[in-house]
């Protein structure tokens, strides 16, 4: 193949309405054309992993092995933005409407989805909030299953270890009970303990999927500034799977820009960007 600085800086509309078919098809994602310069500039960092020279002999690389390499080019093209506590409200929803609901119901388990949680920042803090409310009272068992459809975040999620900058937002005594800090070579890294990364279960899956390999429903979703990135029939079709997976008397917690306003009858508001199902 080609050196590197043979490559062809340029993707011309063809090739990009070729790779906007793909990456629509695999993930959902409905790419407009003012994001060529975006996907260009992503897709150049996997064409200099594979040293190929232009953008046109990329998609043929990508038919040629398109079951490993179709997950190389989403990961490109997915945005993973997410802190620790991001949009805080949720979580005080769960301590003060959810969870106390649950201790009144003497529930014994509870499951959670956390749909699209990138590097992981989402599901642990998920965790931490759980741990934190139960701390004195009987701990139910608790599982999360956190999904992303891009492998590399998943694998820093699964790591679970984070800049210090990154967890600046968590209360240092609560840091202190739930993740290790680093010392030596390590030094400005936290890592989750066990005791919270045990609590989730993290797993590749595209929502846009027609079938999830899933066999038990949540007590609560966190889908959150996910669905933004998904035209409206995906996003309708997403939905109804979600309805399908949340318990009757469960809740789903959407992004605070996000709206089911014209997207889907089938779940009521019960607050800030959290719905219930209509039964």
């Amino acid at each position: 193949m080609a050196q590197i600085n043979q490559i062809i800086t340029e993707l011309n509309e063809k090739d990009f309405n070729l790779f906007r078919e793909v990456i629509y098809r695999e993930s959902g994602i409905n790419l407009s054309p003012m994001k060529k310069a975006l996907v260009q500039s992503r897709l150049m960092r996997r064409m200099r992993e594979l040293q190929i020279r232009d953008f046109n002999e990329y998609y043929e690389y990508l038919n040629e092995n398109y079951d490993d390499e179709r997950i190389h080019l989403i990961n490109c093209i997915t945005t993973n933005k997410t802190d620790f506590f991001r949009e805080a409200g949720h979580f005080d929803y769960m301590k003060n409407e959810v969870l106390p609901r649950y201790v009144k119901e003497n529930r014994k388990s509870i499951r959670i989805w956390s749909a699209g949680c990138s590097t992981g920042e989402e599901p642990y803090t998920i965790a931490i909030s759980l741990l934190e409310f139960f701390k004195d009272k009987t701990l139910p068992d608790i599982k999360i299953l956190a999904t992303d459809i891009d492998t590399k975040v998943l694998e820093t999620a699964m790591e679970g270890t984070y800049k210090e900058e990154t967890v600046k937002v968590v209360d240092k005594e609560v840091l202190r009970r739930y993740a290790l800090k680093g010392v030596g070579k390590n030094a400005g890294y936290y890592r989750m303990k066990d005791s919270v990364k045990k609590m989730i279960y993290f797993k590749r899956l595209n929502l846009l999927a027609d079938t999830f390999p899933l066999k038990n429903k949540f007590d609560i979703i966190f889908c959150r500034n996910v669905v933004i990135y998904f035209d409206r029939n995906s996003q309708v079709k997403l939905f109804k799977q979600f309805y399908n997976y949340l318990n009757n008397d469960g809740y789903l917690f959407i992004g605070h820009s996000e709206t089911l306003t014209s997207v889907s009858n089938l779940f009521q508001f019960r607050g800030r960007s959290v719905y219930g199902k209509v039964l």
